[in-house]
């Protein structure tokens, strides 16, 4: 039985990155490409998306500023709409999970409690 190539191994990864993918989540190909370990293959996750036969959730990727795959912007619209994801202008402006989901807001920081100062023990007289 032959071995699995590196790139064969590679691209599994990436795919299964891009499988995992849940309802309402968008994320980059930057950001698939770092979780399968890749860092810096942001191109092939593309290449990858269009070449690859299988069902894949390629609608939740998007690129670094959440522009949308270009020639598919009404059917990807449609597609991130239906899982409750914000698309305006071209772009993914907010979505459930992943990179384009809002932050959550930072509690005010509070002062720190005073210490009671001691005061130096005197010795007796």
């Amino acid at each position: 039985m032959a071995g699995v190539t590196p790139q064969e191994d590679r691209n599994e990864r990436i795919l299964a990155v891009i499988r995992s993918l849940r309802e309402g989540e968008v994320v980059t190909y930057g950001d698939i490409a770092e979780d399968a370990g890749f860092a810096k293959m942001s191109r092939l996750v593309g290449r990858l998306l269009a070449t690859v036969d299988d069902d894949l959730p390629w609608w939740r990727v998007v690129n670094s500023v959440g522009r949308l795959v270009p020639g598919h912007e009404r059917e990807q619209i449609a597609l991130l709409k239906r899982e409750g994801v914000q698309c305006e202008g071209g772009r993914v402006r907010q979505a459930k999970v992943g990179r384009f989901a809002p932050k959550p807001k930072r509690q005010p920081k509070l002062p720190p409690k005073r210490q009671p100062k001691l005061r130096p023990k005197r010795p007796s007289d």
